[in-house]
């Protein structure tokens, strides 16, 4: 399969059946924000997704600094950062100090829907631009660091405070009315007995007003005109606040420059995928005059933005879009969203929630619906590397892994809090692994460097674990692979660390030791060493891809394992974590061997393993799905499902139901666990294919049957044949 796309492409592919047609297509989403769908075939489906433009205010920065982000107390303890606060002339805020007056004047809303909510505004330059998609008449409201009028401002408040006055005094008069009827109506309710005595004169006189007014006396006749003025019932001088126009705001292109991330986030029973988006105008693009002449004229370089945007994968349709970081490039950080969100489920409410790091220097964590959870976003340096969510210390919580560009690598509980934070001093371009590296019953902690350099830190307190770091002579630029290189019915000591460096030489580093082999394949790579049995033996293969186009397979004497498998960078969704004797499901040898199913029912048989955190247990209760995905031209439901929960690890087998057609299947098996961390395992199998072996015997047997038939009734005795011929001898 070959096919062309004219787009750059920052993103690894991802398998999803957006038709539901059983069959899973391949999800490319490029650089220009669009998300394409490929049939096996190569057929690029007309099925798509397009990630909206973001639209800001065209003078969102007037009045602000470059950065405006207060970084002079960063959530790690990074002296360059606070530095780079500190040598700034002016607050890194507000330089106007009339525009700061103003905003402090004036009340701060959000968008509920595109906005986080809870965070520090600080750390929210997004909130100086609508996030509504239509113009608002209240965005000056929402833009407190705009410039006004002080005139129309005050006017505005005056006019506002007299109405409410005018308001308060009508319900007073209104509130003091009812307690009069009331205590009026109270006192006539007491009155048990009627006066039918006559009036006194001075009482009497008192009703005059309520009589005929020819029959009043002269006090009491007036006339209107003397007591109003017509002029006061006029229209009151007061103004509306401007309006809104188009030409105000401007639609920031939109990009993606990592992987989506395709999980059911709200527990709805409906895939989303969550896309880290970056908007900027493309210097390249508008170099081109006919181009930048769209944009009227403005300076692109003022306009760089990012935001988590979800989509309904039934109805292809922006489900929410949570607003992240506002920046130009003149600033120290720029707001790329480069690393690939990360979905889990922190607080146990069976969402997930979605961790990101851009490169602003934030780090947040949203929940399903886009708001901005408590204590979040924490400042760093620019991160590029993926968030990780893990648990790293064994004691069964969930921790977040968070790396910068500065090589700081700190740790965090799921509220927020820091657990502990290392300097490596050098750029982290990709999410670290984990694992237990040398062996010692402990979780560790994998990290890459440009500098070369792979350090292994212990997960309880970040402390590097000897012999580490080893040193390559060139940058490493992806993840390092965890394996397990034991050879058949040899005593595993720790796992293998195998990556490619700039230097051209793919390193397989022993954990326990240090030691390494290396393999020279003259070329670089940006992409993660991945391990499969791609030959269809027994053993574990390595597979390399470089700059160069090439695909290197290399055969190793690991014998195969499911678990041992590593198939993608995040194996499918969220786990970072080597599975094999710590945390994953696999399908049994007896289910995974091809075979032809027929009858009614058949049974999928797989394992569920839990066992490395002692002594805090399991991570039960365990969310298992069996998924029958039936191509071809089966006219039933394409997707069978079968779910179960298990409270245990272990040995378990589910009933799937046989297709009535002579097709081919997959069969997919998937865990979550209580914490929301994903694990799977699938094979194909083929449904009545082998019939025509049925047909042979078929034919077969009747014949058999006759032969057998003749062989038992020939005759027991011998009987002369009856002669014919004439010539009788007498």
């Amino acid at each position: 399969m070959e096919t062309n796309y004219q787009s750059n492409v920052h993103s690894s592919p991802l398998l999803y059946d957006i038709d539901k047609d059983g069959t899973r297509e391949i999800v490319l989403a490029t650089y220009n924000g669009v998300v394409n769908f490929f049939r096996i075939s190569g057929y690029l489906m007309m099925d798509k997704l397009e990630v909206p433009r973001r639209k800001v205010r065209k003078d969102w920065h007037v009045g602000l600094n470059s950065d405006p982000v207060d970084r002079s107390h960063p959530d790690v303890n990074d002296s360059s950062i606070a530095k780079q606060a500190a040598s700034e002339e002016s607050h890194p805020n507000i330089q106007d100090k009339s525009v700061g007056d103003e905003s402090s004047k004036e009340p701060q809303s959000r968008s509920t829907t595109n906005t986080p909510q809870g965070a520090d505004p600080l750390k929210h330059p997004s909130e100086l631009q609508s996030s509504e998609a239509k113009p608002n008449p209240t965005t000056e409201k929402e833009n407190p660091e705009l410039p006004k009028n002080p005139k129309t401002t005050t006017e505005s408040a005056s006019h506002a405070q007299r109405r409410l006055l005018q308001t308060a005094d009508k319900s007073d008069d209104q509130t003091g009315s009812a307690e009069t009827h009331g205590s009026d109506a109270g006192t006539t309710g007491e009155s048990t007995v009627e006066n039918d005595e006559p009036l006194e004169e001075e009482a009497n006189a008192s009703f005059d007003l309520f009589r005929d007014a020819e029959d009043l006396p002269e006090e009491y006749s007036y006339d209107y005109d003397d007591y109003v003025n017509e002029t006061w019932w006029g229209d009151e001088d007061w103004t509306e606040q401007e309006h809104e126009k188009a030409e105000d705001y401007v639609s920031i292109d939109a990009h993606i420059l990592s992987t989506p991330v395709i999980a059911d986030i709200d527990n709805d029973g409906v895939q989303e995928m969550v896309i880290a988006v970056s908007y900027f105008f493309d210097r390249e693009y508008y170099d081109n005059a006919e181009h930048l002449k769209e944009l009227g004229g403005i300076d692109i370089g003022k306009y760089i933005a990012s935001s988590i945007v979800v989509f309904n994968l039934d109805t292809k349709q922006v489900k929410w879009t949570a607003e992240l970081d506002l920046s130009t490039e003149s600033g120290k950080f720029l707001a790329h969203a480069y690393s690939s969100p990360t979905v889990v489920d922190l607080d146990g409410d069976g969402n997930l929630d979605i961790l990101v790091g851009t490169s602003y220097g934030l780090f947040y964590v949203l929940d399903h619906h886009g708001k901005t959870r408590k204590n979040f976003p924490l400042e760093m340096a620019e991160i590029h590397a993926p968030i990780i969510a893990a648990d790293i210390n064994d004691d069964g919580k969930i921790e977040m892994v968070t790396a910068d560009v500065h090589g700081n690598v700190a740790a965090w509980t799921a509220e927020g809090d820091e657990i502990w934070e290392v300097h490596l001093k050098s750029l982290v371009p990709q999410r670290p692994t984990v694992g237990d590296v040398n062996g010692d019953g402990h979780t560790d902690i994998v990290v890459p460097t440009v500098s070369g350099n792979i350090y292994v830190l212990s997960g309880k307190d970040g402390s590097k674990v000897q012999p580490f770091p080893y040193r390559t002579h060139g940058r490493i630029m992806s993840p390092v692979l965890l394996v397990d290189m034991s050879k058949r019915g040899e005593k595993t000591q720790g796992l293998t660390l195998a990556t490619t460096s700039f230097d051209g030489y793919l390193y397989l580093i022993e954990g326990s030791s240090g030691c390494a082999d290396v393999v020279d394949i003259g070329e670089t790579s940006y992409t993660m060493v991945l391990a499969d049995n791609v030959d269809g033996g027994d053993d574990l293969d390595l597979i390399v891809t470089t700059m160069n186009g090439n695909v290197f397979c290399f055969s190793t004497p690991s014998p195969h394992h499911p678990l041992k498998e590593w198939r993608s960078s995040n194996q499918g969704r969220n786990n970072a974590a080597y599975r094999h004797n710590r945390q994953g499901i696999y399908v049994k040898h007896g289910s995974r061997t091809f075979r032809d199913e027929e009858g009614k029912h058949f049974w999928v048989e797989f394992e569920i393993v839990d066992k490395y955190r002692v002594p805090y247990g399991n991570q039960a209760p365990y969310n298992v799905t069996v998924t029958l995905l039936v191509p071809g031209n089966y006219q039933g439901d394409r997707s069978i499902v079968v779910s179960e929960v298990y409270n245990e690890p272990g040995h378990k087998r589910m009933q799937l139901p046989t297709v009535p057609v002579r097709t081919t299947g997959t069969v997919l098996v998937e865990m979550v666990d209580k914490h929301g961390l994903h694990f799977a395992d699938e094979y194909s199998l083929t449904f009545h294919v082998h019939y025509f072996k049925l047909l042979k015997w078929l034919v077969v047997l009747p014949m058999l049957g006759m032969f057998l038939l003749l062989v038992i009734l020939r005759p027991q005795e011998g009987a002369p044949l009856p002669s014919f011929s004439r010539n009788n001898i007498d």
